[in-house]
């Protein structure tokens, strides 16, 4: 399936580009810098936005953004807002006191720790180049990264989150303080108070939001597929207005195809996904399968459904996947009996009848034998499709 410039993904990533331009702008001329060190910020911020962006599509094409090969970038914009929120904060606290553990424990809640370090990282240098201050305090901040987003993944992927939370509590205590002796060979109250503050911050924020953050990227594809076989969807709106029959269809093998896919264990929610978009190309005509794909990354649906799309009706490929199968077989035989005059079907004899045929056929012209469908589960939806058949009319 090739991979496609989609404009969610374009307009997000122009999102934080002009608010790290922005945040910058507004951080220079709040501290009182002149305009070519203005200009050359935002040089800098230029070379790290072309990072990012590389870094973003590389993990994205890896799928180690939450699993999702085509995810719309919403979330990774709104944790890089939090981020420069917290990195906001910190520019109006005192040297030593600045809680920049937090911006990198945001951006792994919503992203990976790859885009956690780069983005903390990059964070920690513009307070720095805003602020000033000493190598001991730049080079506590990189440390407090580096164990904010080390100890965040910990919490994430251990059991004994409990014990990572509070090496990381204990580091933003114990390292301000070390690192201000270092600067100035002396023992400062504020600084152990505001340690201590910081400290007690990221404890918490690790133990009472963080995993709320976690568990909703990895959440992100069963959110889309919920949302997108809303009624309200714009693009079931679409189809709804292009063709209220078509709409019926789709609706229909929705239905039909998730309570099938129930049957033989398979995944409903992207059988159900797939089977309301699986003939969506007709928005934009021939061939469906190819207009299909790109309609649905455009809306930046979740893999596993848009290479359904692609294989629709088995014009550019097969069923390669259980679920494929299913929705390929559950749109046929919809199609079938819908063209039939109610005559024909009045009967559950000839309605049984259609079924059987339509779906044998399916099966000896081998339309499934690369998507793992066993023929016990084949058997187990035919039956399934006979006994209910209230289903399909």
């Amino acid at each position: 399936m090739d991979d496609r410039y989609v404009a969610k993904r374009v307009i997000y990533l122009l999102g934080m580009s002009a608010a790290t331009i922005l945040f910058t702008t507004a951080a220079a001329f709040i501290r009182g810098q002149y305009l070519d060190e203005w200009i050359v910020l935002v040089i800098i911020n230029l070379v790290f936005l072309a990072l990012w962006f590389f870094l973003l599509e590389h993990c994205r094409m890896k799928r180690s953004i939450a699993g999702n090969r085509e995810t719309s970038y919403r979330r990774i914009f709104a944790g890089y807002l939090a981020s420069l929120g917290v990195t906001a904060v910190c520019l109006v606290l005192p040297e030593f006191s600045r809680p920049v553990m937090l911006s990198a424990i945001l951006m792994l809640g919503v992203g990976n720790i790859e885009l956690s370090l780069c983005s903390g990282l990059f964070f920690c240098s513009l307070l720095g180049l805003l602020c000033g201050g000493t190598i001991q305090e730049f080079s506590m901040y990189i440390l407090l990264v580096l164990i904010g987003a080390v100890a965040a993944d910990a919490v994430e992927n251990s059991k004994k989150q409990f014990w990572y939370e509070w090496f990381a509590g204990m580091a933003g205590m114990l390292l301000p303080v070390l690192f201000y002796y270092l600067t100035y060979r002396e023992i400062s109250v504020r600084i152990m108070v505001s340690a201590v503050a910081d400290g007690v911050v990221v404890f918490l924020f690790l133990h009472l939001c963080y995993r709320k953050l976690a568990d909703a990227r990895n959440a992100e594809v069963d959110e889309v597929m919920v949302d997108i076989t809303d009624e309200s969807y714009p693009l079931a709106r679409e189809l709804a207005s292009f063709s209220r029959a078509d709409y019926s269809h789709a609706r229909r093998v929705m239905l039909v195809a998730a309570r099938c896919a129930a049957v033989v264990g398979a995944d409903e929610r992207v059988c159900s996904a797939a089977g309301m978009y699986y003939r969506i190309g007709v928005l934009e005509g021939a061939p469906l399968a190819k207009n299909g794909v790109k309609m649905a990354q455009r809306a930046c649906f979740p893999e596993k459904v848009i290479r359904i799309i692609g294989e629709y009706n088995g014009e550019e490929a097969l069923p390669s996947t259980i679920e494929s199968a299913i929705v390929h077989m559950v749109d046929g035989l919809l199609k079938k009996l819908e063209v039939l005059d109610e005559d024909t079907v009045g009967s559950n004899w000839n309605q049984d009848m259609v079924i059987y045929q339509t779906l044998n056929e399916y099966s000896a012209a081998g339309l499934y034998d690369r998507s793992g469908l066993s023929m016990n589960m084949f058997l187990k939806i035919r039956e399934y499709l006979v006994n209910e058949e209230a289903l399909l009319v």
